[in-house]
């Protein structure tokens, strides 16, 4: 596929650039006592729903001291807390507190209000298309996962 590097590329400068928006974003109001590492965090264990600490470091790329870390800052917010396995006692998994989950759908809040502008003037066949691609990347890379 000869486009698929400029695809990579835009998606590259997208992700860069949105990033540089968010952090901006978390700068001011509600979600300035919250780092773009411990949202993102929040936003991983919201979509697994609870998980371990090792799969949490391997998801972010980090080292398991530096989830270690963020775990003990967001739990001393009481965006965390620990549960335990059905399967294995001595297993712990982190998930969301109730106030977690506030700040969250929140940040998707600002998220989706602030960068709704993007799609605007977009047919809704190409917005569809859009969804449809992603839809697909996310599906290879879980397949590549496995």
């Amino acid at each position: 596929m000869p486009d698929s590097r400029k695809v990579i590329d835009l998606f590259i400068e997208v992700y860069f650039g949105a990033s540089e928006h968010l952090r901006k974003l978390e700068e001011s109001g509600p979600l300035k006592n919250v780092s773009s590492q411990q949202l993102q965090t929040l936003k991983i264990i919201k979509v697994e729903a609870a998980l371990t600490p090792g799969r949490l470091s391997n998801i972010q790329g980090v080292h398991k001291s530096a989830i270690s870390n963020r775990i003990k800052k967001l739990m001393e917010k009481e965006l965390i807390q620990w549960s335990e396995t059905k399967e294995d006692k001595r297993s712990k998994l982190v998930q969301l507190t109730k106030k977690g989950e506030e700040i969250v759908d929140r940040a998707d809040e600002l998220i989706y209000d602030s960068f709704s502008f993007l799609f605007e003037g977009v047919k809704d066949e190409d917005v569809t298309t859009f969804i449809h691609l992603f839809e697909h990347v996310k599906k290879k890379l879980k397949e590549r996962e496995e």
